[in-house]
């Protein structure tokens, strides 16, 4: 049940950020609070929105950008850890947050490989849009824009879940067999804060910002 809420939620995200609405719901900084909120801890997933939100502040769908699918990424990230926090009975501390970073946060790079997948969806179902005006068929075209919601919708919903699952499994493992690495990975959950820190100043400094 927790993955499926969890599905939900990253699909939800990656139809708003870009099919529909745009409201900023799908940013680090609202989303993962929502999915750690889902998982049963709301906290869990605010400790990773703000370094996630700065690392990824220049991630913006605009025109036909692809940038880094930052919702999926966001979703799985504060999902795993959530789940990682709870299994370990420590809430999301430093060295699983940061592991969880760098467990899930390629499935960024991995969503905008599929955002390319769904523009040549779309662009094959714009086409088969304005068929259907050509034939006066209005609601049958007014169909397609539903249609083309439901593939990153799906991509999400499965993507994210699984993420999560596979870092909820991991990290506990990890952090048992090697209790010596708590201190090196809280410094590098700090190091990475910093990091993220830098890229949202850049971002931020951007021209075309």
């Amino acid at each position: 049940m927790p993955y499926l809420v969890l599905g939900l939620i990253a699909g939800l995200a990656a139809v708003e950020r870009k099919g529909f609405l745009q409201a900023m719901l799908s940013r680090p900084i609202a989303l993962a609070p929502l999915a750690g909120l889902a998982l049963g801890d709301a906290a869990g997933g605010l400790a990773v929105a703000p370094p996630l939100e700065l690392l990824w502040l220049g991630a913006v769908n605009l025109g036909a950008a692809l940038p880094i699918h930052e919702a999926l990424g966001t979703a799985a990230i504060a999902g795993g850890a959530v789940l990682a926090g709870q299994a370990l009975g420590t809430g999301v501390t430093p060295p699983v947050a940061v592991l969880a970073v760098l467990l899930c946060a390629p499935l960024a790079v991995l969503g905008r490989k599929t955002d390319r997948l769904v523009e040549v969806e779309n662009e094959r179902l714009a086409a088969r849009a304005e068929r259907e005006l050509a034939c006066h068929h209005a609601h049958a075209a007014v169909r397609q824009n539903l249609y083309g919601l439901v593939l990153p919708f799906a991509l999400a919903f499965v993507l994210a879940p699984v993420g999560a699952a596979l870092c909820g499994a991991a990290v506990p493992v990890l952090l048992r067999d090697a209790p010596g690495a708590t201190a090196p990975l809280t410094l590098a959950w700090w190091a990475f804060a910093g990091l993220a820190c830098a890229a949202g100043a850049k971002a931020l400094r951007a021209r075309r910002a």
